[in-house]
């Protein structure tokens, strides 16, 4: 490469956009290129709603199942599908997140750069998609921050003197956006919405404009509440860690990724609080100016959810903690970034994305080997359509920190169909449901509590995918009536003995 095409590619400027978003691309990508089974805990069952879509489609009235076209969650599982028609079920779970994972980039840089923000900025905000959102596998939630930053740009945008028709259909489009993506989401952006017009516009008749074009969008999701709080999921709020005791390093600190094991999210946090800080420090001088007020009160916003929400309701798990990613993202657009040549703010963050990208790629390899051994000899062992028990005597992994195990049984039904002892066929907003409520008459809960089972629990299935130690595994062959079609690995498949009244749900 000559000399005069290298200054074209690193300048004093520091690398080209293009560039950058290719990078941040590349790493998001890696991780997910490397294994087949990422740990990501509910990716086998939101996969396996696409079976079960199938499946209703092919048999509509004999079918225990019916399809919810309009759930304001549809995005996630559109998206999914288009992954299974792709890619296939063994990788469609896998391809779809990685496809949430480059909107995320996608629209991190867009809006970087309709703002005039730092590209450095971006680019650290981009490593924020490996929180304990992903690692939850919280899809229709992940892919809910794309659609907002989509949703952020026309509503932060100076409206015409006269509001015209073509802002409010934009505004329309952004707004169903965000409403097939996730509840939850579109009701932030209505938040969102309200703050933006009244405490920096300062406009109300802005806001009475822009939310009578949003009717249309507001009353069918009124409407999904009632189906939600009468199901059975329905949850009082429960608050595991009170407001007052979240104002820690810690506990924040979790709550912004809280994905894998070791020390280098604590690097990331490091790195972008003391990007922060030197921020302040040296544009103090010219802060107010330098600061993007609509980032800095979106991060507000969404901080104030941190604090205040609780860490579970309506069966919706992390409700409080999981807007603090798109926290941390928003203040570092918001902020200027720190005076250093664009050159070195670019290598000091591109070190820390190959960084990050290898340990998290390296942590990824590791579970599937190690915790994950025995999982692929065990689903191949499988008939077509098995009614399947899943029991993971180990709900803790030494490579990441939500508990990835309890969904992994779940894998079955995507590859080979059947029945499972748990299903998110139950969960009222997903796009497959059952017709009637269901009431298992077996022991409920056991993919949490596999300790729980009964002998009478087993004859309702043919088949037990069991995760455990060795001594697990010796105590099952010896003292059961399980019959032993895998030998080796953590997952071994069971056959479940003949017995005189066997019934099926």
């Amino acid at each position: 490469m000559s000399t005069e095409a290298k200054k074209i590619i690193i300048s004093a400027h520091g690398l080209p956009r293009p560039v950058l978003v290719v990078i941040c691309c590349v790493a998001v990508a890696v991780p997910f290129l490397l294994v087949q089974f990422p740990p990501i805990t509910d990716l086998p069952q939101q996969t396996a709603q696409i079976r079960l879509l199938l499946e209703t489609l092919n048999d509509p009235v004999g079918s225990e199942y019916r399809i919810q076209w309009f759930t304001p969650y549809s995005l996630s599982y559109l998206l999914l599908g288009l992954s299974w028609s792709v890619f296939g079920p063994e990788n469609a779970g896998r391809m779809a997140m990685l496809a949430i994972g480059l909107a995320w980039v996608l629209a991190i840089h867009l809006v970087a750069i309709r703002r005039g923000r730092s590209q450095s900025a971006a680019v650290l905000g981009c490593l924020f998609f490996f929180s304990h959102i992903l690692y939850w596998g919280f899809y229709s939630f992940a892919i809910g921050w794309p659609a907002f930053l989509l949703w952020f740009l026309p509503t932060t945008r100076k409206p015409a003197p006269n509001f015209t028709v073509r802002e409010g259909l934009e505004l329309v489009g952004a707004g169903l956006l965000l409403y097939v993506s996730h509840l939850l989401w579109f009701l932030a952006g209505l938040c969102w919405l309200g703050l933006d017009s009244l405490v920096l516009r300062r406009d109300f008749k802005v806001l009475l404009r822009r939310g009578a074009y949003l009717i249309p969008l507001i009353v069918p999701a009124i409407a999904w509440f009632p189906k939600i709080s009468e199901s059975s999921w329905a949850t009082p709020a429960l608050w595991s860690t009170m407001p007052l005791s979240r104002i820690s390093l810690p506990w924040l600190k979790e709550a912004a990724l809280g994905g894998i094991q070791g020390p280098i999210e604590h690097v990331l946090v490091g790195v972008s609080i003391g990007w922060v800080v030197l921020s302040v420090l040296q544009n103090r001088g010219m802060l107010k100016r330098r600061i993007d007020w609509s980032f800095l009160l979106l991060s507000g916003m969404f901080l104030s959810f941190v604090m205040c929400l609780p860490d579970k309701y309506m069966s919706t798990i992390r409700f409080g903690p999981r807007w603090m990613p798109m926290t941390a993202i928003a203040l570092l657009l918001a902020m200027p970034p720190p005076i250093l040549k664009p050159i070195l703010r670019h290598a000091l963050v591109l070190v820390l994305v190959a960084a990050f990208c290898l340990v998290t790629a390296g942590s990824w390899i590791g579970f599937e080997r190690k915790e994950l051994s025995g999982l692929k000899e065990s689903l191949s062992a499988l008939p077509e359509r098995p009614t399947l028990l899943g029991l993971s005597y180990i709900q803790s992994s030494g490579f990441v920190k939500v508990p990835p195990f309890i969904q992994i049984f779940a894998y079955s039904q995507v590859l080979k169909g059947g029945k499972l002892n748990f299903s998110f066929a139950g969960f009222p907003p997903s796009l497959v449901v059952y017709k009637n409520d269901f009431d298992p008459p077996w022991t409920i809960n056991l993919e949490w509590f596999p300790e729980l089972v009964k002998d009478s629990d087993l004859k309702y299935f043919d088949f037990v995918l069991v995760n455990g130690l060795d001594a697990t595994h010796e105590s099952i062959r010896t003292a059961s009536v399980l019959t032993p079609l895998t030998h080796e690995g953590r997952w071994r498949l069971y056959k479940v003995g003949e017995r005189k009244e066997r019934s099926t749900p």
